[in-house]
């Protein structure tokens, strides 16, 4: 297991059997077996994915020789392949192992002194002489039968999938999908595998297909080709790619020159077009004008869907009494004490009036304050308001400003793991009046179009978030879109208060947000009464090494900050010295030094083994265990059976298996990216032209407003002026601004005074 056990350079092969099965994951195949090797004298732990696994069996072992820092010497499984017994005792102790339900020792004994050696080659061909064994009847030699043939038929898929190098991770999701049909599918079609198996990319179906005998210019090769391209243009965050585009990924990934893809490629863009796989229609392409572009089928439902329904919501006038809304406004900020400015009583104005609203602005333009305006108004008016953000920090923060309880978007649309599908939806709609979500720029548009669908035609919709923080991690950029379009009524605080003004980490977002760089103090003239600082390091050792006497020594001194509960490291890599992979390894050493005195070394994946009291972060979303990309928590317990490790995320306390602990990574450093929906008393951010790619403006911007009480750049003004000056990745690819823009234009009522 990766992230606590450490692997040597080279694979190693062992033979021998299985004593006992430790742990196991009947869904994903994930084991802990001892094992003894062929003439040893003592077993050995094997870990790793298995399809089918019982005492007695025999294998031949692919894998890693590795060290727990626990449980001592292991052998990570990368393949297995089952050895079928020769000898009289070794069938008999298989037969009993539990691989045919009813038969135990007696049985076996008994079917093994009647055939001798040949009793596998006699169940395999000839079955129903089963009967000739005393004390075996018809009825029970028939179970004996199907239950042999079961088996015989997992075994043969297991043969067949090592046959061509697929890890028992990877057999066992096959296994689970394709049954009986397995070695038929992969067969005919290896492509399948890479858009119906979790895990499986064309990169490894294409080398799968080689080693079957699939020739180079299949057309099923071109069609999951194109898929990929779209897969991968996906995780850039683009809804879709022109023809041009899918041209020159095609002849990157298949190697290949212009001539060889030209007309293979129209070939399945036709062949998927016609099946619905991928569907055209023309959009502005950055450089090519106006052309053919293509999207998965699901993500243009999904664009196609939300422009829908946002025009539906926006497409008849809502009737309200602007004189009580007025009446109210005044008494709720005598009442209340406040003195809301003219632009967010605006905000409120709108929101009360529209189905779909959007208030967006900066830190310190008072979004907090106009949101919790518009939310008692709408309870003050009766409604039903329900409140939602993207992730469970972001619900938790929304709870604690609005007084209200706040749910994440998951657990509002109940998401249901074993189905793997929102219980909410159009035939079960959200039970709101009114539906608040905050942090709403973290929203791809598969979450919008889920988010929307459970949406009565009636409920007002209230959009709050910063259009100019990151877009979300997954394809689209929906409330840049929407705000683009011009046709979603928007309003956008721009004044910062005065008690926000007096703060530099608000001074400085604000500037950089304009492309400004800002005038930090020098060295001995640097007020450390102000809460922004940049310490300038040109060396990135240097950096580091100012980063971690931060972290361990100044702010915790000075300041009274815990370093792991308080101060955050955000670094834009996750490579390179200044990366999170180095800083996690070395912080680690720092902030939660091994008590035990043992070395942890490091495995292939330069990950170390988790020991309590370590930050951790969830890297993938985890429907089953209830946890999301970017949650962080602590170490509780380590070393549990099993390789199982205790984590707590708030009052939360989940368990980890082993296969689970693959996605969680320390965290006492994390990408920007991760940070999203985040905040934290202190930041620390490195800035090198060593991560020269993700030198960009949103992308610091996003770090610095994740400081709620200081923040710290460490580094060059050169890296931060270049960062500044671009913009790049705020272009993405998608069409749901046009979309708005043709539904509503024109073809509903609305008041141009509403929309900004």
């Amino acid at each position: 297991m990766s992230s606590t056990l450490e692997k040597t350079r080279y694979k190693s092969e062992i033979t021998g059997e299985i004593e006992k099965v430790t742990f196991r994951n009947d869904e994903t195949g994930w084991t802990v077996a001892r094992f003894r090797e062929k003439a040893g004298i003592s077993s050995v732990t094997t870990t790793g994915h298995f399809t089918n696994i019982r005492p007695g069996e025999s294998y031949h072992l692919v894998g890693f020789w590795t060290k727990h820092p626990q449980y001592g010497k292991q052998f990570q499984v990368e393949r297995s392949v089952p050895i079928r017994p020769t000898t009289k005792e070794g069938i008999k102790k298989y037969l009993a192992s539990g691989v045919i339900k009813g038969v135990g020792l007696k049985t076996a004994d008994k079917i093994v002194e009647k055939f001798g050696i040949d009793t596998l080659d006699i169940l395999d061909k000839h079955p129903e002489r089963i009967k000739q064994v005393d004390s075996i009847g018809k009825s029970k030699a028939l179970t004996i039968t199907k239950a042999w043939q079961e088996q015989k038929q997992d075994s043969e898929i297991n043969m067949f999938l090592n046959q061509y190098g697929l890890t028992g991770k990877m057999a066992q999701r096959i296994c689970n999908l394709y049954g009986s049909d397995a070695i038929r599918v992969i067969s005919s079609d290896p492509y399948r595998l890479s858009m119906e198996i979790s895990g499986v990319g064309f990169v490894l179906a294409d080398q799968l297909a080689q080693r079957i005998g699939i020739p180079p210019d299949d057309p099923a090769r071109f069609r999951a080709a194109v898929i990929y391209q779209l897969q991968q243009a996906e995780d850039r965050g683009h809804c879709f790619l022109s023809k041009e585009q899918l041209s020159n990924g095609l002849q990157e990934t298949l190697r290949l020159p212009v001539q060889d893809v030209t007309e293979p490629l129209s070939e399945a863009i036709n062949y998927l077009d016609r099946r619905s796989a991928i569907l055209k229609e023309r959009a502005e392409v950055l450089g090519q004008g106006e052309t053919d572009v293509f999207f998965t089928r699901d993500l243009f439902l999904a664009e196609t869907n939300v422009a829908h329904i946002i025009t539906r919501q926006l497409s008849e006038r809502v009737l309200i009494d602007q004189g009580r809304v007025e009446r109210w406004l005044a008494k709720y900020v005598q009442a209340a004490g406040l003195a809301l400015s003219e632009d967010q009583k605006d905000a409120v104005r709108l929101a009360a009036r529209t189905r779909v609203f959007i208030l967006t602005g900066g830190p310190g333009t008072g979004k907090t304050t106009a949101s919790n305006a518009i939310i008692r108004l709408f309870k003050a008016m009766g409604k039903e308001v329900v409140l939602a953000a993207p992730t469970g920090r972001a619900a938790q923060r929304l709870s604690e400003v609005t007084g209200e309880e706040a749910k994440t978007i998951h657990r509002l649309l109940e998401w249901n793991p074993a189905t793997r599908k929102f219980g909410c939806d159009e035939e079960n709609p959200i039970e709101a009046d009114v539906l608040v979500v905050d942090e709403s720029s973290m929203i791809d548009i598969r979450l919008m179009d889920a988010l929307l669908r459970a949406i009565s035609a009636s409920t007002h919709v209230v959009f709050i978030g910063d259009a100019d923080q990151l877009p979300s991690v997954g394809p689209g950029n929906v409330l840049r879109d929407f705000i683009d379009s011009r046709q979603v009524p928007v309003k956008r605080l721009q004044e910062v208060f005065r008690q926000a003004a007096t703060s530099s980490i608000i001074q400085t977002a604000h500037q950089i947000n304009k492309g400004l760089l800002p005038n930090f103090e020098h060295g001995e003239r640097r007020d450390e009464r102000k809460d922004c600082w940049f310490l300038e390091i040109e060396d990135p050792l240097e950096m580091k090494k100012s980063i971690f006497n931060l972290l361990a020594d100044t702010l915790p001194q000075k300041f009274g900050l815990d370093p792991l509960k308080d101060i955050q490291l955000l670094t834009p890599m996750n490579r390179g010295v200044l990366g999170t992979i180095q800083l996690n390894r070395e912080l680690q050493a720092i902030l939660n030094p091994d008590q035990t005195g043992k070395t942890k070394a490091v495995d292939e994946n330069e990950r170390v083994a988790l020991r309590p009291g370590d930050k951790v972060i969830q890297c993938v979303n985890n429907y089953d265990l209830g946890i999301f990309n970017g949650d962080i928590g602590f170490v509780r317990q380590a070393g549990i059976s099993g390789g199982k490790i205790q984590v707590a995320f708030g009052s939360r306390l989940i368990l980890f298996d082993q296969e689970e602990l693959q996605d969680l990574h320390l965290a006492y450093a994390i990408t920007i990216h991760k940070s999203q929906g985040s905040e934290f008393p202190a930041v620390i951010i490195p800035v090198s032209m060593q991560h020269y790619i993700m030198l960009l403006r949103n992308l610091f911007y996003t770090a610095l407003t994740r400081a709620k009480k200081l923040a710290i750049f460490v580094g060059t003004r050169k890296a931060l002026a270049y960062a500044i000056r671009n913009e790049r990745t705020l272009f993405r690819q998608t069409n749901l601004r046009v979309r708005l823009m043709k539904e509503l234009s024109g073809e509903y009522w609305v008041d141009r005074e509403i929309l900004e």
